[in-house]
């Protein structure tokens, strides 16, 4: 179980890497609109889901 959270890990990290990529491709080809909330919201669910892997790793039943 220990490589699947470390799979779910590296791969959300890399979404967000992306999401911000994407934020900065968006900002300087559109300039500021409302597509640059949907990486935004992307990367905060991203955020959410590193989080609740590294609490579910704490625990001693994984």
């Amino acid at each position: 179980m220990y490589f699947v959270l470390l799979i779910m890990m590296v791969a959300s990290l890399f979404v967000l890497f992306l999401c911000g990529y994407y934020v900065g491709v968006i900002k300087e080809k559109y300039g500021r609109n409302w597509l640059y909330a949907v990486p935004v919201t992307v990367a905060i669910l991203m955020f959410n889901i590193i989080w609740a892997l590294m609490e579910m790793s704490k625990s001693g039943r994984w």
